[in-house]
């Protein structure tokens, strides 16, 4: 199994990138690739099954959408015809239709997804997050997670969660997508998205396990799974705690 990681010189932030590494220990025989922003992206061609986008600087933001402008209809098809997707952080602002900023000077995304962001360089939001992934059969299991981001993402007028865009998590305790739902992230056919930072997959092993099994990986076995699942089950009870403060 081949899992591309686009952009890792300017999609590297929170260490971020270590989501991948962690999945390439749970099964060995994932070789991982990695694609500067001056190459075309090697899932376009096929023989990639998962595609993984970072965190990045604003800046960055600008430069991965400069650089994937020329194929946002082959990246749209992809995803259609069913291209296993993660954005994690600030990564699904790039592929919304706009990044509104402060100055006016408004950036256009690619307009892929039905969503818009709104920066507020002066207010960066920080937060711890425990909530569920919810399977198709009712069931559910916990998630856990930290925000730290400037913008705030919203669906466009006329979209929202519905049985296409549906969310990928729920929240507990914390925010959803933006302040005031409980909906977190989006999943849109096998397209992941998600602010939750940890990084994502090496603190959440349920999780990584499902994901895992979803992507259709060799092993599915957490790595160090002994430490991982005492880690995250200290963190889920901490993060319940009444008097935790959330937001710092």
């Amino acid at each position: 199994m081949k899992i591309e990681i686009l952009f890792p010189e300017v999609c590297n932030l929170y260490a971020e990138l270590q989501n991948i590494e962690y999945l390439r220990r749970c099964d060995p025989s994932i070789e991982i690739i990695h694609t500067d922003l001056k190459s075309r992206p090697a899932f376009l061609d096929g023989g990639i099954k998962l595609v993984y986008v970072g965190t990045t600087t604003e800046k960055g933001q600008e430069l991965v959408i400069e650089s994937l402008k020329p194929y946002r209809d082959e990246i749209l098809k992809a995803i259609e015809d069913g291209q296993f997707m993660l954005l994690t952080g600030n990564a699904s602002e790039m592929f919304g239709k706009t990044i509104k900023c402060e100055d006016g000077n408004d950036i256009e995304g690619l307009g892929i997804l039905p969503t818009y962001a709104v920066r507020d360089m002066m207010h960066r939001y920080n937060t711890l997050w425990i909530g569920q992934y919810h399977f198709d059969d009712g069931s559910k299991e916990d998630v856990v997670g930290f925000k730290s981001q400037f913008t705030q993402c919203c669906f466009e007028e006329g979209a929202g969660y519905d049985d296409e865009y549906k969310p990928l998590f729920v929240a507990e305790r914390g925010e959803g997508l933006h302040p005031g739902i409980k909906e977190e992230g989006i999943r849109w056919h096998n397209l992941y998205m998600t602010y939750l930072l940890g990084p994502l997959f090496i603190v959440n092993p349920l999780f990584t396990h499902t994901f895992l099994e979803q992507i259709g990986a060799e092993n599915t076995e957490i790595a160090y799974k002994e430490a991982s699942m005492r880690s995250f089950l200290k963190r889920c009870k901490e993060f319940r705690e009444p008097d935790r403060g959330f937001t710092y």
